[in-house]
């Protein structure tokens, strides 16, 4: 049986930029590059967004507080159906 070899699902593009990134903040040692069948074009350089100024404490409960009420109804709901199914289970 022959050996598996196993493959990023990824284009060799998209690999070799973040092999580069990579390289780049220190995290990997150099690989070589993989070899492809098809000579490729030279991807255009796309530059990083500057990253949003640092934002002070989040208040989460303020953020979520839909989250907390959307519970709050479907807890309300459950507890309908459950009476519900209850109330039919002496008809039925």
């Amino acid at each position: 049986m022959a050996k598996k070899i196993r493959r990023p699902n990824l284009p060799s593009e998209t690999l070799e930029r973040a092999r580069r990134e990579l390289q780049h903040s220190g995290e990997l040692p150099e690989q070589p590059a993989l070899r492809s069948e098809a000579p490729s074009a030279p991807s255009p350089v796309v530059q990083a967004a500057p990253a949003s100024k640092a934002r002070g404490p989040v208040d989460l409960r303020r953020e979520y507080a839909y989250v907390v009420s959307d519970l709050k109804h479907m807890g309300m709901l459950a507890a309908a159906f459950m009476a519900v199914l209850i109330v039919l289970s002496f008809f039925i």
